[in-house]
C-alpha cells in the first residue's frame, strides 16, 4: 500500500492538493488492517508526501514548491541592496524567483567557535566568535509561509564591533540592509567566496526550527567571504529542509580548458 500511494504521488497521479483516501477505505481496498495502514500513512507524512491528518478535513497531498536559491547571482552583483524597502541579497533573489519573503533577526550573541567554524574561519576551536543568526521565510499564493533556512554569520570579534555611523550593525537585533554589502561598508571588501555544499543531521535546535522529523538530514551551505589581504573575515551557514530548497550554480567553462595532464582531449591515446 505504502508503495501504491507513494508512486501514485510521486508520477503525479495524485496531484499537490487532491485528497488521500481515508484509512477504513484503504484498509478494505488493501486489505490490510488498520495499524498497517497507519504505519504506511505516518511514512508517507515523514517523507513530506502527505500532510498531517486535520478532523474534518483528512490529509491531502502536500503542495510544495521548490525554492531554487541562485548561488552565482546572490552576492555576485546581480542584484542590489534595497535599504528603503529592507530588501538584502537574499530577498532580492527568492523575489526575484516569486516568492514573498520575511526576516527575523532570532539572535545576536558572542558564542565560542565549533570546529566547523574555526576551520572555515581559520581560527582556534573555542574562538569567542559573534553568530548573527536569522531566520528566513518564503511565501506566495497557494503555499503557505515556510522556514526556507537558518542563517547564521560568524563573524570576528574586531570586525564586529566596528561601527557606521555609531551604531555597530553587526551587532544590531532587526535587520540592517547597507549597500554594497555590511562588510564592505565596514572596509572588508570581500574579493573571494569559498562555498562549500554538507549535508548532515541537523542539531536539535535546527530540528526543531525548522520541524524536521527525527533521522532527517539537512542541507548545508557554507559562504566563507575573504577580503583583499587574505582574511576570512565571515562565514555564513545557511542550514535548510533538503527537501525544500534547490541550489543553483551557472559556471562558465574556459573556451580553451586544458586537459589535466598538460594535452588537448585529441592529443590523449585511448
Amino acid at each position: 500500500m505504502y508503495d501504491d500511494l507513494r508512486q501514485q504521488i510521486t508520477s503525479g497521479e495524485l496531484q499537490p492538493g487532491d485528497k488521500v483516501p481515508p484509512e477504513l477505505e484503504l484498509a478494505e481496498r488493501y486489505t490490510f488492517s488498520r495499524p498497517t495502514v497507519r504505519e504506511a500513512i505516518r511514512r508517507l507524512e515523514q517523507e513530506g508526501l502527505i500532510t498531517a491528518g486535520v478532523s474534518g478535513i483528512g490529509r491531502t497531498v502536500r503542495t510544495r514548491d521548490l525554492i531554487t536559491w541562485h548561488l552565482t547571482k546572490f552576492e555576485l552583483g546581480a542584484y542590489s541592496d534595497d535599504p528603503i524597502n529592507m530588501v538584502d541579497q537574499w530577498e532580492a533573489d527568492a523575489h526575484s524567483d516569486g516568492w514573498g519573503t520575511r526576516q527575523v533577526v532570532a539572535g545576536v550573541e558572542d558564542l565560542p567557535a565549533t570546529a566547523a567554524v574555526a576551520r572555515y574561519l581559520q581560527c582556534r576551536p573555542g574562538t569567542v566568535l559573534l553568530r548573527r543568526r536569522r531566520l528566513r521565510y518564503v511565501a506566495k499564493p497557494g503555499v503557505l509561509e515556510q522556514l526556507a533556512m537558518i542563517a547564521d554569520t560568524w563573524t570576528p570579534l574586531d570586525i564586529a564591533n566596528m561601527e557606521i555611523d555609531g551604531v555597530a550593525v553587526l551587532r544590531c537585533k532587526e535587520n540592517v540592509v547597507v549597500p554594497g554589502g555590511i562588510y564592505r561598508a565596514l572596509g572588508f571588501r570581500q574579493v573571494h567566496f569559498a562555498d562549500e555544499i554538507t549535508v548532515r543531521m541537523p542539531e536539535p535546535d535546527e530540528a526543531e526550527l525548522l520541524e524536521q522529523q527525527p533521522g532527517t538530514p539537512v542541507g548545508q551551505h557554507a559562504r566563507v567571504g575573504i577580503d583583499a589581504t587574505g582574511r576570512r573575515v565571515r562565514v555564513l551557514l545557511s542550514v535548510f529542509s533538503g527537501d525544500a530548497l534547490r541550489l543553483h550554480y551557472d559556471l562558465h567553462v574556459p573556451e580553451n580548458r586544458p586537459a589535466t595532464n598538460g594535452t588537448t582531449s585529441l592529443e590523449r591515446k585511448s
